[in-house]
């Protein structure tokens, strides 16, 4: 009966009304009852309207270190595995290198080398002073003990370069870099890899970051510095960057900091997060039902003393349940129920 009688006052209101859209939709007290309208008074809010889109928790480059040999090894021992949180120095895997004990051996030479000729360079300099020797011999020492320098320093580069750790003989241990959790182990013991071969990928869970892929309508409503919260919990970050380059399914990725109190999140994780935008001065938030549609163009409509009036607006941000608008004065009664009876009378549909 309630639904019959709304139907019928709707086609009284809409045979009364002219054969064009009107300026005000007029509409006694009692009509705006049986139509079920309720308005909210337009308000500026104290934050931005905050946007939510899916995202994918993911390692920022920085947070994460590779682990590789440096020269041809046999893997003797992983004292690690996929999942270990690891401190900084703890031993993570074992080569066996036939060039580590050469390089040994080269950079004791050196330091001998280098050490002998610093010494005669130091006794030739006395003995020039006091008139001993000639010139020549004190420049060809002084010579001598530059070149010992600088092949201490190509010998110990050397050795750096074959990893640093824990040397015993042709056995070098690599230890960890960083504090983080081993995410990849690429080898085994028994496994014999070249130089530069990734042995364990080692990352550090305090820095995190979020993937977010957006619409270039999206896109476009966002900017590096932005403000991001996740979803049902404490973590929160900022935007970034915007790649330049569209995904294959034509979206923008959008990258953002994350810092996550709680521990909480993991990388690969699917959260929903939300982007608070910059508040317009004169920018409203009403419910996203407030808003309806004539062909392209957003309209809301207010309340007068003679009925409901029409009135454009222009949509800034929107949500899954509000809408950001702007061309409404503060105060502004707008309907949030009863609308699509609004919207049928000004259309006549």
């Amino acid at each position: 009966m309630a639904a019959n009688a709304v139907r019928i006052l709707l086609l009284a209101l809409m045979s009364a009304a002219p054969a064009f859209a009107v300026e005000t939709l007029p509409l006694t007290a009692a009509q705006k009852s049986n139509l079920g309208i309720q308005t909210i008074a337009a308000s500026a809010p104290s934050s931005a309207l905050a946007m939510t889109y899916p995202a994918r928790v993911s390692f920022p480059p920085s947070s994460v270190r590779v682990i590789a040999a440096a020269g041809e090894a046999l893997v003797t021992r992983l004292h690690v595995q996929a999942g270990d949180a690891v401190k900084r120095g703890t031993p993570l895997v074992t080569l066996s290198m036939p060039g580590l004990a050469e390089a040994q051996n080269a950079l004791t030479q050196a330091r001998l080398h280098s050490k002998l000729a610093s010494n005669n360079a130091v006794r030739d300099e006395k003995l020039f002073a006091e008139g001993l020797i000639a010139e020549s011999r004190l420049r060809a020492t002084q010579s001598e003990a530059q070149s010992g320098r600088a092949n201490l320093s190509a010998a110990q580069a050397a050795l750096n370069m074959l990893g640093g750790g824990k040397v015993s003989g042709s056995t070098l241990t690599l230890n960890a870099p960083i504090s983080g959790v081993v995410t990849e182990s690429m080898t085994e013991p028994g496994s014999r890899v070249d130089a530069g071969m990734a042995l364990l990928k080692l990352a550090d869970l305090s820095k995190l970051a979020l993937d977010i892929p957006l619409s270039t309508t999206q896109a476009r409503q966002v900017a590096v510095g932005q403000s991001v919260a996740v979803a049902g919990s404490d973590a929160r970050g900022r935007i970034t960057a915007l790649l330049p380059q569209l995904s294959a399914s034509q979206s923008v990725l959008v990258r953002a900091s994350l810092v996550d109190p709680q521990k909480l999140l993991r990388p690969g994780q699917s959260v929903q997060v939300s982007i608070a935008g910059e508040r317009s001065a004169d920018s409203m938030v009403l419910p996203s039902v407030a808003v309806v549609w004539k062909v392209d163009k957003p309209y809301v409509f207010v309340e007068s003393e003679q009925g409901f009036v029409p009135t454009p607006v222009q949509v800034i941000r929107r949500n899954a349940n509000q809408v950001s608008v702007t061309g409404l004065t503060v105060g502004s009664s707008v309907a949030i129920k009863g609308v699509a009876a609004l919207k049928a009378q000004w259309l006549e549909e």
